[in-house]
């Protein structure tokens, strides 16, 4: 069986980071000036493929130096499970419980192989720490 989506297969590769994760209150995010909300860019993937996306949320998980980049997982208390959380990647870095300011272009059902896929993600963003 795959891993769940957007998740790492069992048994990390030697040297593979361990993620950095945490229960983050997620309550007060705002949204963006003219940005959307998580359940906003969920909603409306199939439209927004390709296209940037700016949203606001907290990092609620951090992955440092996988494919050469840091990977966050942001949230901003909209949605429900499965449509709550958005993958981003990113040169920027981050903690966990920071607010982020995210800038970047949406691309869907993405496919890195070895059980890395995504239905939804952020690539190569500009994420700011607020």
């Amino acid at each position: 069986a795959a891993p769940p989506a957007g998740e790492p297969p069992a048994g990390r590769p030697a040297g593979h980071p361990s993620p950095q994760s945490a229960s983050v209150p997620i309550a007060g995010v705002k949204k963006a000036p003219g940005g959307s909300t998580l359940q906003e860019i969920f909603l409306a993937k199939a439209d927004l493929a390709g296209k940037e996306v700016l949203f606001r949320g907290k990092v609620v998980k951090y992955n440092t130096g996988i494919m050469g980049k840091n990977w966050l997982h942001v949230q901003d208390g909209t949605g429900e499970a499965g449509i709550n959380d958005l993958t981003v990647t990113t040169n920027a870095e981050a903690r966990v419980g920071d607010t982020v300011l995210v800038r970047g272009r949406l691309a869907i059902d993405k496919d890195f192989g070895f059980g890395y896929k995504y239905g939804v993600i952020v690539e190569d963003a500009q994420v700011t720490v607020e």
